[in-house]
């Protein structure tokens, strides 16, 4: 059987959020931007936790006031630099001896994040994990452009995109798998009830409601365990 270790990224790995922390950091030397970015992200919330937005349109709206029309190897430079930020100090301590743990026992380890890969995948290569599955920036003309190329990384979006990626390794079968998921987020649900086996980490009072309900492991990754 082989062992599969997957882990959410944002306040799972690392202590907080990825996202709007790297676009405010794209556009730190242009004031107007950050109102509007950020301007757009409360507006962009508030309709989405009142129903008259989709979650990925207040992501996607972040993306165009910040990162869009921005040059690849820029990017690149300051998604470098904010992985190098992560590692030093921005993961949780329970996360990486988990990780490592998991590794020395050879399983699998992927992250699965709604986090944008120009952002997730510096952070994992740092952390010695190949496997990634994330939002995909589009790009025009090496040119960060104003839509995502895949579908968002979220809810019921990541258990597609992480069972698509399961389906790339050869010896992958689900009845002879056994997948572990990691998670801060009830949003990751789906890809909870489709793992073998769900932890919750540093869990918030809707996922402590699941994890009770579905028998999680509940953890606390904030301290050297």
């Amino acid at each position: 059987m082989i062992r599969y270790a997957v882990f959410d990224l944002d306040k799972t790995i690392t202590t907080k959020g990825t996202w709007g922390r790297f676009v405010s950091q794209s556009v730190r030397n242009k004031p107007w931007k950050l109102i509007g970015l950020w301007g757009t992200a409360l507006f962009g919330q508030f309709r989405y936790k009142f129903g008259a937005q989709e979650r990925v349109s207040v992501k996607r709206g972040m993306l165009r006031w910040s990162l869009a029309g921005q040059s690849r190897m820029r990017l690149l430079e300051l998604a470098e630099t904010f992985a190098d930020q992560e590692i030093a100090s921005g993961i949780r301590p329970g996360a990486i001896k988990e990780i490592r743990a998991r590794q020395a026992a050879g399983d699998v380890v992927l992250i699965a994040s709604a986090g944008a890969d120009l952002v997730v995948e510096p952070i994992a290569k740092r952390l010695g994990i190949d496997h990634v599955i994330s939002t995909k920036l589009g790009w025009s003309n090496d040119v960060c452009a104003r839509d995502f190329a895949t579908q968002n990384c979220y809810g019921p979006g990541k258990l597609a995109l992480l069972q698509k990626y399961l389906e790339t390794f050869p010896d992958y079968r689900r009845e002879r798998s056994h997948i572990t998921m990691y998670s801060d987020s009830a949003a990751d649900l789906p890809a909870f009830e489709f793992a073998d086996k769900g932890v919750a980490v540093n869990a918030g009072p809707r996922l402590r409601e699941l994890a009770e309900v579905y028998d999680f492991e509940s953890v606390d990754w904030s301290i050297q365990g």
